[in-house]
């Protein structure tokens, strides 16, 4: 049925909510010119400055538009997001002008909540802003997970990809964290693997300044993970750490 065979200010509400909002009521097309513009920006970094090269582009034509979990590496707090959303707004044409706006990423509040322009503008642009179960600045802790936090997860599943990195800072080697598994048990999502490489060589730990040029920058996207959501979570965990080569 069309929008407009809807009964009367339905179908322009529904085109209201849907099609200039996000799941989280962001507008979309101030975040089609967000990243219009940051994705111009980062450009010469990534494509001019340094190599990236994106692999396993079949993988990602093949997914459904909704319910997939995309896990990956942690190497640079923000340029690792960038990049993905690069190489995912690569698979749209023209390149960048139509970005996709249902594409969430999912990032430490503490890190978020800094001052300074980039945080708000990622805020802003498709960010669901978790609170760490584990750490709080450079302090270790013990915090029940926000189920609140749980639920946003979910919603940008049931609307779109969410990216999120399991191991919750970009300290070499660090450990996987559980909260990754228990969204996957919880939500089913179908889970694709992300392998970052090149970034910590070419960028800061923040991912805003550039350290080196002449990089050779990589995003790998492997095949779905065949996971059973009935395992244990330890299980699962330790299935999406070997398929991001980080087990």
């Amino acid at each position: 049925m069309s929008v407009w065979a809807l009964p009367s200010g339905v179908g322009l509400v529904y085109v209201y909510r849907v099609m200039l909002r996000d799941a989280f009521g962001h507008l979309r097309p101030i975040r089609w010119a967000m990243i219009n513009f940051g994705g111009y920006l980062t450009a010469l970094q990534l494509r001019v400055l340094n190599r990236l090269r994106v692999e396993g582009v079949e993988n990602l034509k093949e997914l459904p538009r909704r319910g997939v979990l995309l896990v990956s590496n942690h190497l640079t707090h923000y340029m690792d997001s960038i990049v993905v959303f690069h190489s995912v707004s690569y698979l749209r044409r023209p390149y960048l002008l139509w970005p996709r706006t249902d594409l969430y990423i999912v990032a430490a509040l503490e890190t978020m909540k800094k001052s300074g322009w980039l945080p708000r503008l990622m805020a802003y642009n498709g960010t669901i802003c978790v609170k760490r179960s584990w750490k709080e600045h450079d302090k270790l802790i013990e915090r029940r997970v926000d189920l609140q936090d749980v639920e946003k997860v979910g919603t940008g599943l049931d609307n779109g990809w969410v990216l999120t990195y399991p191991q919750g800072t970009t300290t070499p080697g660090a450990p996987g964290r559980l909260g990754c598994a228990h969204i996957i048990k919880q939500f089913r999502p179908l889970v694709l693997p992300v392998r970052l490489e090149g970034l910590r060589e070419a960028f800061d730990k923040t991912g805003l300044k550039l350290r080196k040029t002449g990089v050779e920058l990589k995003v790998r996207y492997g095949s779905p993970l065949d996971i059973d959501y009935d395992l244990p979570v330890q299980a699962i965990l330790g299935q999406v750490m070997a398929g991001i080569g980080e087990a």
